[in-house]
């Protein structure tokens, strides 16, 4: 019954979306995978280093200030500086997560699987996960058009469901799974913005 209403909804979101907004989707993982190749090649690090670096800083972060922080952690290592020695709009937790990635010292593990997931898609285009935020959880659980109150977090058994029911809209659709996911993202944000 949860996974239905999962389907519902998020196939009701694809549906509201506009071609605009179907747009912004279908693109914004391709531009992130670009930044993420950028940064391999300026910093000689794998798209996969990359990509990790740019997950890490990434939860409660606007995408903007990402990249600005993402770029910062790659100059301070080439610099020779630290953790300590920059500011990031992250958790402190992930900043040093981001340099341990950012030195080839650790990896984005499948036990985070939200960043995990946001890795896959950044680097690779995975279609296999999903990245489930508070915005994805808020377009699982509701169709309304203004702002309502929803639970904003899961664990891993329910990030799975999610990401399965979400996959299996995307196959429906006929669009990979992190377009569906980057276009239910946009329209929910607008409207309930």
């Amino acid at each position: 019954m949860v996974e239905k209403k999962i389907r519902k909804n998020v196939r009701g979101w694809w549906d509201e979306s506009t071609a605009c907004e179907k747009e912004q989707g279908r693109v914004w993982y391709k531009e992130a995978q670009d930044f993420a190749r950028e940064l391999s090649v300026k910093y000689n690090v794998s798209r996969e280093v990359a990509a990790g670096v740019i997950s890490a800083l990434s939860p409660n972060n606007k995408w903007e200030r990402n990249k600005y922080d993402t770029i910062q952690v790659f100059e301070a290592i080439k610099a020779g500086l630290g953790p300590d020695d920059i500011k990031v709009c992250t958790y402190s937790s992930n900043k040093r997560k981001a340099f341990s990635i950012a030195m080839g010292d650790a990896k984005i593990l499948r036990q985070s699987p939200k960043t995990y997931a946001f890795a896959r898609n950044v680097g690779e285009l995975d279609d296999n996960f999903v990245t489930i935020d508070k915005w994805h959880l808020r377009a699982c659980q509701t169709m309304s058009k203004k702002s309502k109150r929803c639970r904003e977090s899961v664990t891993p058994k329910q990030y799975r469901v999610i990401q399965e029911q979400t996959i299996k809209v995307a196959r429906q659709i006929g669009v990979p799974a992190y377009v569906l996911q980057a276009t239910v993202w946009v329209t929910i944000r607008n409207r309930w913005s």
